[in-house]
């Protein structure tokens, strides 16, 4: 399928824009934070408490990535998403999501309640998702441990579903961070697992490289099956200002039902900028997936999203 020559010409249009207005900041820096010594643990304080100076964790925070919302660090957060998108096939399409994190500090400061986007994390912004899985779910999160390298969390949703997520996050070098993310969940029939692996590079102040692959297993009870999903992709992360950003993605995912092979690729661009109050965000992102099913030929699918996000956070 051929995009219209009117989709062309507007996405050669927005990237066209986005790198004039790149071109026209100041080049204002952004710190690398470095530890006072060079032991371990010393590097590990830095990278995970100077939020707004190592490009990681400022990046995590300004497109408000669960590696911030979801760690047993955070407090209160709330984000409603606007998004108005224009897909090839679909033509437009309007949805609104909240997810939401809230402290119960009569009950213990460990103890949040919930509301999220079911689906919506880091892997889904990274990798291509059908929005028709997309659910809003409540329910409760225990922070159990968060010290050092790791942290550990248990959340139970009204679904109903519970899940177990252990994170473990450690520095190769100042400018380069390795993270590993295993979840386990239940729900009703469905068992499963999925493990994430992350490395961060901070190529200097302006740029951050991340490479994040994926394996996810799930077991069917009911219908006494199994399925194997994985993935693997790159983001780019471009600084601008202290309220502009880009980042640039590339991905693929697989699967092993029926049999093993490619079912999804995707290409985009997000820009995000904070604007007029410090809790208000809009993105643009154009995107580009090539999709199949088994023994079945790519279709091409061009899609634009315009979010306009109200967040709060008080970590």
């Amino acid at each position: 399928m051929h995009l219209a020559p009117s989709i062309h010409l507007f996405f050669f249009l927005l990237f066209a824009i986005i790198s004039l207005q790149v071109q026209a900041q100041d080049s204002e820096e952004i710190c690398l934070s470095k530890p006072d010594d060079d032991r371990p643990i010393s590097r590990v304080y830095h990278f995970l408490n100077t939020k707004f100076c190592q490009p990681a964790v400022w990046f995590d925070d300004f497109f408000a990535d669960d590696r911030v919302t979801e760690d047993a660090r955070a407090g209160t957060s709330v984000r409603w998403k606007n998004d108005f998108s224009y897909i090839e096939k679909d033509g437009f399409k309007y949805e609104s999501k909240i997810d939401a994190k809230f402290n119960l500090p009569k009950v213990t400061k460990r103890l949040k309640l919930i509301i999220e986007s079911e689906g919506e994390d880091s892997l889904f912004d990274l990798f291509p998702k059908n929005s028709d899985e997309v659910e809003n779910n409540i329910g409760l999160r225990y922070d159990i441990y968060a010290k050092g390298y790791s942290s550990f969390n248990i959340k139970a949703t009204f679904k109903p579903k519970i899940e177990a997520r252990y994170r473990f996050t450690y520095p190769i070098t100042l400018n380069t961070v390795s993270r590993i993310t295993q979840k386990i969940y239940q729900q009703t029939e469905l068992t499963g697992e999925s493990t994430q692996f992350d490395i961060d590079h901070a190529i200097n102040t302006h740029f951050l490289l991340r490479w994040t692959s994926f394996a996810e297993f799930e077991r069917d009870h009911a219908e006494d099956t199994s399925i194997w999903n994985m993935g693997t992709g790159f983001i780019l992360y471009q600084y601008i200002s202290p309220t502009q950003a880009i980042n640039y993605t590339i991905s693929t995912t697989a699967t092993d039902t029926p049999r093993s092979f490619i079912d999804n690729t995707l290409i985009s661009l997000t820009y995000r900028q904070n604007v007029f109050y410090e809790w208000l965000y809009y993105e643009i992102t154009p995107e580009y997936n090539w999709y199949r099913e088994y023994q079945q030929s790519f279709e091409k699918e061009a899609s634009i999203r315009f979010r306009l996000e109200i967040r709060f956070d008080n970590f």
